[in-house]
């Protein structure tokens, strides 16, 4: 069961007035369009947020699965105390939204928060699954919302995918690219020295890493193969990795997001866990938490225990809020 929670962007201001704009600005705020999905918006919150998660399929539905389902949407809005919430289910299949729907609605009153609308869209009409007149919860509206301002903003921004498969593609590895960083990485003949272990030498690479990450940033740049070489190698360290971790914070996020995209499509496969970890705190940390699950994932594909990346998971899980978090000082262990 996939999860995407996001805190929206602090420029991401969208004023609704009815239904078609809910469903404009669903994508806009989770950063693709949702398809087989429950959204949830909150409001009242400490903190507001909102998240999607993929709604399973009629045949592995059963009465514990949706309530881990309530569980896993409804939690962090307990959590950061929302009083008001809205309903969103994408899907072909109605009878598998409604059974959701009736387990989600119950979680909400039993959590103290009012539903004010619950839609069912299916692409091209959407009904009103909470009207009061039995009539009307039945009528189905047509909507296309492709040309909605909210969605033309966000596309033309470049912060919106056509889907969640669309986003996680643009991470997907250039073969050229990593084909060029392997023979890099034979040129300078890294595997030779070993990954940094003991102290002096996590420090010196450390040290590296912090000044060639702080220059790349300043000049907008992404490094040369020799260069994310090197940093790919003794990003392998841990301790080294989070030299570049602990300078991470919302003032430089979008260009760290620049320079670790970049790094992961370029990177081999063994080598892609740290700076797809890195991506993931540093989307987190711009706002997008659909950017930030997806290299979560990516990271964990190939390195199952990487604690950076489990963290930051964890933190997804439960809407943490990016202005809560500081980054741990870096001082060289």
């Amino acid at each position: 069961m996939t999860t995407t929670s996001e805190t929206p962007r602090p420029t991401t201001s969208l004023t609704v007035h009815g239904p078609e704009d809910l469903l404009a600005a669903a994508p806009v705020l989770i950063g693709f369009w949702p398809e087989r999905s429950v959204v949830l918006m909150t409001f009242g919150a400490r903190h507001p947020f909102h998240a999607r998660i993929d709604l399973p399929p009629a045949g592995l539905q059963a009465r514990d699965l949706r309530r881990q389902l309530a569980d896993d949407l409804l939690g962090p809005a307990r959590c950061h105390g929302a009083t008001h919430a809205v309903l969103l289910y994408y899907t072909d299949d109605p009878p598998v939204a409604e059974a959701v729907h009736r387990v989600l609605r119950r979680a909400c009153r039993r959590s103290g928060i009012a539903v004010v609308t619950a839609l069912l869209a299916d692409g091209t009409h959407y009904r009103e699954l909470d009207h009061p007149d039995p009539a009307a919860r039945r009528r189905r509206h047509a909507y296309d919302v492709t040309a909605h301002p909210f969605v033309v903003r966000a596309t033309v921004a470049g912060r919106l995918a056509r889907s969640r498969a669309d986003l996680a593609a643009s991470l997907d590895q250039d073969a050229a690219a990593a084909s060029s960083l392997g023979e890099a990485l034979l040129a300078g003949r890294f595997a030779d020295a070993g990954v940094p272990t003991d102290g002096r030498s996590i420090r010196d690479a450390g040290e590296w890493v912090r000044r060639t990450v702080a220059r790349l940033l300043a000049d907008d740049g992404v490094p040369d193969d020799a260069e994310l070489a090197r940093l790919l190698w003794v990003l392998q360290a841990p301790r080294v990795r989070d030299a570049a971790w602990a300078d991470l914070g919302r003032h430089n996020a979008l260009a760290h997001v620049r320079l670790w995209t970049d790094a992961v499509r370029r990177s081999p496969d063994a080598l892609v866990a740290a700076p797809a970890a890195l991506l993931g705190w540093s989307a987190w940390q711009s706002g997008d938490g659909a950017l930030a699950w997806i290299a979560v994932d990516r990271c964990l594909s190939v390195e199952p225990d990487c604690r950076l990346a489990e963290h930051l998971a964890s933190i997804l899980r439960g809407a943490v809020p990016p202005a809560l978090w500081r980054a741990p000082r870096w001082a060289g262990w």
